[in-house]
């Protein structure tokens, strides 16, 4: 049970403290009402107002000219696209996780607290809860670095007043009752006032990031021909799954579905090139409507994106239900009534854990796209990701042998494809094959499989050299190999650190530290424990502060400082893992030693800073 805040008006962004009323001298008051129609709109508006009074942000936008790019594209002209160095989220593995998204949110917050502290005056925004949902994560990452910055303060008005929800698919009342408490406003989803208009009236984006998002989702709502309408959905929803907006992608496709009605068939191929002409989006691996014939197709997508929402927001029922609902149409095409069936299996298998509803799920799938003479290559790429997923089945059930073989027929299907989608498989199939070999105990044949990937296609850019070291790192370690694994974990740090990856740098030398401390490195441990010290107070986490401050400590032989156990307790992420490791730090000696993280033998990490989920 979530009490009222006794003010409900105003909450601090700080460490508990008394918080003061709105209207003090000299503090700095934007508007972040923005509502769900682009991303980071409402960062970007605190972002603006604050350069508007002085504030420059340091070194910041140079050092993060990809992310800072997201936010503001004219102010880093020429800065590679943040694809190329940080990873998207995964449709076909239902992972709302988006590298992209946290590193934009995180370089959004860590300039909030900067220019906070350049101004010198408090921040104080108002109708924070009516704000984009991207914007709102980002503005709870600021409340929790904004603890580790004495001085900082950041202050929210009225945060209980929330937008109409667009359409009943995109009510994020709970969402943002969850982000809201994170942020210290006791709030429940029924504390949270609908007075805000649901959609804003139209006009300019703070900055020129969100224009385009802007449009399209206005365009979607106008007054304009189903044609336009509907491009504008199914631009704005590809935009809104890369972007983290699913609050949009969630309205937008359900208004996309009442316009169909009497959608000829014949305009379907144009339409698709009309949104990909307004998405400004590269051929994505993912998410791609290429497939789609028939209006029962486009219909069929478009439960799709309310599926993928839903499950992102942890609504595994309602995704699975409008996965099912992908198959309801008469004129469906083989790879979209497959698809229908893998989201569904997907759903069952890795989120409610029914795996024999999902083999059942599977086996349908497989009748959609059985093998033919002259088959196309869509059919044999759906028809490979559902041996995928039914291998995904059998390790489940811990029948490993039946999983490889589902794996070995998986690529048969995509031998000679070399599509993005089909790229992604192979690449999958690998990692999966070499996970299973990790499993049944046998990890001489993990690494060397794992090895393959070093002949993949994009295996020489750094975001994949990253991943792959880290894991051929771990299984070197199972192996026994900890001369080897040093070096493979040193390409990784070197690669996270080449694109200023201070998330993943901080993490993989945080657990180097620990391996170093173990072997008897003091020195060793040492340097990575100060660099990870270093990194972490860029992040402003707490609770990761806290350990490799701990880390440092125990590798110079002495105990951490009393200020170690209280940065831990300010962690608002992990307050109960924070909680633990401020018990054992003021106990001393070699009580906390065990919660000191250990190598892996993956790096894909929830983004939990960002996380709103409990």
């Amino acid at each position: 049970m979530v009490n009222r805040p006794s003010d409900p008006r105003i909450s601090s962004l700080l460490d508990g403290a008394r918080t003061p009323l709105p209207g003090g001298a000299g503090t700095v008051r934007v508007p972040v009402d923005t509502g769900p129609a682009a991303s980071y709109a409402g960062l970007r508006a605190a972002l603006a107002r604050l350069r508007a009074e002085g504030a420059d942000f340091g070194g910041l936008i140079s050092r993060h000219g990809p992310e800072w790019a997201e936010l503001f594209p004219a102010d880093a002209p020429g800065e590679p696209p943040l694809a190329e160095t940080a990873l998207a989220p995964s449709e076909r593995r239902l992972h709302r996780e988006s590298e992209q998204n946290y590193r934009v949110l995180a370089v959004a917050a860590s300039a909030l607290c900067t220019g906070v502290e350049q101004t010198g005056r408090p921040l104080e925004l108002t109708g924070v809860g009516g704000t984009d949902l991207a914007s709102l994560r980002g503005f709870m990452r600021a409340h929790e670095f904004a603890r580790t910055r004495p001085g900082v303060r950041i202050l929210l008005a009225d945060p209980t007043a929330v937008r109409a929800a667009v359409l009943p698919e995109a009510d994020y009342r709970a969402e943002r009752a969850l982000c809201l408490r994170r942020m210290g406003v006791g709030a429940a989803p029924a504390d949270l006032r609908p007075v805000l208009p649901a959609r804003p009236e139209a006009g300019p984006v703070p900055g020129d990031g969100g224009t385009a998002d802007a449009r399209l989702y206005a365009d979607a709502f106008g007054d304009g021909t189903a044609f336009d309408r509907l491009a504008a959905v199914l631009a704005g929803c590809r935009r809104g799954f890369f972007t983290g907006n699913w609050e949009a992608m969630a309205a937008l496709a359900a208004t996309g579905g009442t316009l169909l009605d009497g959608f000829p068939d014949s305009r379907v191929a144009d339409l698709l090139a009309a949104a990909r002409e307004q998405d400004q989006q590269a051929e994505a691996i993912e998410f791609e409507p290429g497939i789609l014939r028939t209006t029962d197709d486009v219909r069929a997508f478009l439960a799709k994106v309310l599926g993928v929402q839903a499950t992102f927001r942890g609504d595994q029922d309602r995704a699975l239900a409008h996965f099912r609902a992908m198959r309801a149409g008469e004129r469906l095409s083989p790879e979209v009534r497959a698809q229908s069936h893998l989201y569904a299996a997907l759903t069952l298998t890795k989120r409610l854990g029914s795996v024999d509803e999902a083999v059942a799920e599977v086996e349908e799938g497989f009748t959609a796209v059985p093998h033919r003479e002259g088959e196309g290559n869509g059919v044999r790429r759906e028809r490979g990701w559902l041996h995928n997923l039914r291998a995904l089945t059998h390790f489940a059930r811990r029948e490993l042998r039946e999983a490889f073989g589902h794996e070995k027929r998986a690529l048969a299907c995509i031998e000679g494809l070399d599509d993005p989608s089909s790229i992604h498989l192979r690449v999958n199939l690998f990692s999966n094959v070499s996970v299973l070999q990790e499993k049944a105990g046998r990890h001489q044949q993990a690494a060397r499989t794992w090895s393959r990937f070093k002949e993949a296609e994009g295996s020489a850019n750094a975001t994949f050299v990253k991943h792959h070291a880290y894991r051929a790192g771990g299984l070197a370690l199972l192996c026994g190999d900890r001369d080897t694994a040093r070096e493979d974990l040193a390409k990784s740090i070197a690669c996270a650190a080449e694109f200023n990856d201070d998330f993943h740098e901080a993490e993989i030398r945080t657990e180097v530290g620990t391996l170093l401390l173990a072997d008897g490195d003091r020195a060793g441990a040492a340097a990575h424990f100060e660099r990870a010290v270093a990194l972490t107070s860029r992040i402003g986490d707490p609770y990761r502060m806290a350990l490799a401050q701990l880390g440092r400590a125990r590798a110079g032989g002495a105990d951490p400082d009393p200020s170690v156990a209280a940065l831990a307790r300010l962690s608002t992420t992990h307050p109960a893992r924070g909680a633990a490791l401020a018990d054992a730090a003021e106990r001393g000696g070699d009580a906390a030693d065990g919660l000191l993280p250990a190598v892996r033998t993956k790096l894909n990490r929830p983004f939990d800073l960002i996380n709103f989920q409990e």
